[in-house]
């Protein structure tokens, strides 16, 4: 059995619970055998660190922690994340779990609380993307024909102004041009009923296409509805759904033997075919029509009317564009786009068309991975060694248009990242409205002012400075967000063996004496155990506020218990009121309820006071001290021992 398993343990205090999970995880996998590398973060740093080649070569990641992680590293490696208090409680469940339930971190579909990045599971945007992604390559064919053959439109008098629109098809440049312009306008005639034939096809397969396709021909044909427009993309949707649920229907029928070669090739599409062309004649094609006349005609004059309304439709659909990283918010600004700039084309001519919803998209859709690129670049002392190979990657998805380069970084910090996008992404969506870009075709990205064609102010410039504030702001927003990486999360520090025993060896008298050592004769109860040990802390010297304390190791109780196996607990607090770190340990002479890990009552605890910016050679030393109670054999001496100097020097002897 080759399986292999990398995971990562840590607790708030960064003391017994890392390495509790740690081992239990260990023994595990042993168990399974499988093999198994811990990294554990403790208080005293990471341990045991994994390597680029362990990440590499596993099977699974396993974080079993209670603070935040970064996970950049684990980038397109199956994660399962869960507490530390799982991994000791149920260690051969979690690893069941992480082969059962992982998922890959930074892919598509990765969700941060209610937001899903990158991946929509709605069947209905499933659908319409799956027509918008047959349909794309002709609108980009015809819109960029369509364009070039526009140029040659304009005829200019002899002063050099534009004083009529139209081909001079006397001359062989003008007629070839004005056939150009045929073929762009063919395309996009075509393109409403070949997105709703493959919308058809997503929903029932092949024998919805042609029904699909003729249903979508009709409700676009103004000539056939008898009104002044057609039905337009909302009109092809509703034509897509009806055709795809009825061919599903009609496929469950059960027919007859003899009949079932045909279906797929001649009675289904017939039938199919049949019932649309009645739909759209007595049901749906005016109502839509009508509805898409005044739907367009009305977007059109809000722009012509209020001059900031483009910066304003822009702006919100970038921001759309920016939310989830090609999540359902993102598609959805995608579909509208798209719907808007090929039905205005379609109705009013390529000259009359609402480019600002499909320009708009296509100015924001690489603002995300580009400006976390630009933030490690301009602020590399705020981001570790793998995010920084991360944001090479981002910038090489970004200059393609690809938003989804920008997941990692958002599962790690949603809110940092979500907050920089949208505001990123809503200024390139506004400026590239505003200042009259019109995107025909293309990449979305500042590659798109040479591969593509984009009519814009100034040549070039005007769409990569658009681009360029938006990658700007969100740079920013995430640089001056961010904390700048500690030397610790940079670089793994690695503490010599020798170094740590002369430390305690000068430290311990203060870590830990003879008189730390206790019979607790009265407590029956966890509380009155809490309050016992806050007043030897107190009496010791090792914290400011008995109550504080005391309320410290309540707070830090309800997190995940402290009780162990085998009657032992690790009452612990991390917190302000700490004075200086100690080991206390005490014998309860009434067994006490705890919600042990096993269960049983607690007859043996060792407390620790943690400081709250902790020093870090006696922290080394309670890490040791926690890390030796996963041992069966230290664990039943110090359950069995009642004599207060071989406990003292069983306790001091681990130090070393």
């Amino acid at each position: 059995m080759n399986k292999k398993i990398v995971a990562v343990t840590a607790c708030a205090a960064g003391i017994a619970h890392t390495y509790m999970a740690a081992e239990s995880l260990e023994k595990a996998a042993k168990k399974a055998g499988y093999k198994i590398k811990v990294e554990t973060q403790g208080s005293i740093g990471a341990e045991n660190v994994l390597t680029e080649k362990d990440i590499e070569t596993a099977d699974v990641v396993i974080i079993a922690a209670d603070i935040n992680i970064d996970l950049m590293r684990f980038s397109g490696k199956r994660v399962l994340s869960v507490k530390s208090i799982d991994a000791i409680k149920a260690p051969e469940a979690l690893i069941k779990r992480a082969y059962d339930e992982a998922k890959v971190f930074g892919a598509k579909g990765t969700k941060v609380g209610k937001v899903t990045l990158g991946k929509t599971e709605n069947n209905f945007v499933k659908h319409i993307m799956s027509g918008i992604s047959y349909m794309t390559p002709m609108v980009i064919a015809s819109g960029i024909l369509l364009a070039i053959a526009n140029i040659f439109a304009f005829q200019a008098n002899e002063l050099g102004q534009i004083v009529n629109w139209g081909f001079d098809t006397s001359t062989q440049m003008g007629f070839f041009m004005s056939k150009l312009f045929e073929v762009g306008q063919v395309g996009f005639k075509l393109m409403i009923p070949l997105f709703a034939a493959f919308v058809a096809n997503s929903i029932a397969d092949k024998p919805a296409i042609a029904p699909a396709m003729i249903g979508a021909y009709l409700v676009n044909d103004a000539t056939y509805l008898g009104t002044q427009t057609g039905g337009g993309f909302l009109g092809a949707i509703l034509v897509a759904f009806i055709v795809g649920y009825l061919v599903k229907g009609l496929k469950k029928i059960k027919w007859p033997k003899i009949l079932q070669p045909l279906l797929a090739i001649m009675i289904i599409p017939l039938i199919a075919t049949f019932a649309i062309m009645v739909i759209v004649t007595y049901l749906i094609g005016n109502p839509i029509a009508g509805l898409m006349d005044s739907l367009y005609s009305g977007l059109t004059t809000l722009n012509e009317t209020f001059a900031g309304a483009p910066f304003i439709i822009g702006a919100i659909i970038g921001g759309m564009i920016g939310f989830d990283f090609g999540g359902p918010v993102n598609k959805t600004a995608l579909i509208f786009g798209t719907a808007v700039y090929t039905d205005t084309v379609a109705k009013f001519g390529i000259a009359n068309a609402n480019f600002v919803p499909q320009t708009a998209t296509q100015a924001a859709i690489s603002v995300a991975p580009l400006g976390i690129w630009l933030a490690s670049v301009l602020f590399k002392n705020k981001f570790t060694k793998n995010e920084k190979i991360s944001a090479s990657s981002a910038f090489g998805m970004g200059m393609v248009g690809v938003t989804e380069g920008a997941i990692p970084f958002a599962a790690s910090n949603p809110v940092q990242m979500i907050t920089a996008s949208v505001a990123g992404s809503a200024l390139a969506g506004g400026l590239a409205s505003i200042t009259g870009c019109k995107f025909y075709g293309g990449i979305g990205s500042p590659l798109g002012a040479v591969i593509g064609y984009i009519e814009q102010p100034v040549p070039f410039i005007t769409w990569i400075l658009c681009i360029f504030a938006g990658i700007l702001v969100t740079a920013l927003i995430i640089g001056f967000w961010r904390k700048p990486v500690s030397e610790e999360e940079e670089e793994y520090i690695e503490v010599e063996s020798n170094e740590i025993v002369e430390e305690s060896i000068v430290e311990a008298k203060e870590l830990f004496s003879e008189d730390h050592i206790y019979i607790d004769e009265s407590s029956t109860t966890q509380d009155e155990a809490f309050k016992f040990i806050a007043s030897i802390a107190k009496k010791h010297g090792y914290v400011k506020s008995e109550e504080d304390f005391y309320h410290g190791l309540q707070k830090r109780e309800k997190e995940a218990t402290t009780g162990f196996n085998d009657g032992i607990a690790i009452p612990h607090s991390k917190n302000s009121t700490v004075i200086s770190p100690g080991v206390f340990l005490i014998k309860f002479k009434n067994p006490i309820e705890w919600d042990s890990l096993d269960g049983k009552k607690i007859t043996t605890a060792f407390a620790l006071t943690i400081p709250e910016d902790g020093a870090e050679n006696h922290l080394k030393i309670l890490s040791t001290i926690a890390k030796e109670l996963i041992d069966d054999d230290f664990r039943n001496t110090v359950i069995k021992e009642t004599d207060s100097q071989k406990l003292y020097n069983l306790v001091k002897g681990i130090q070393l």
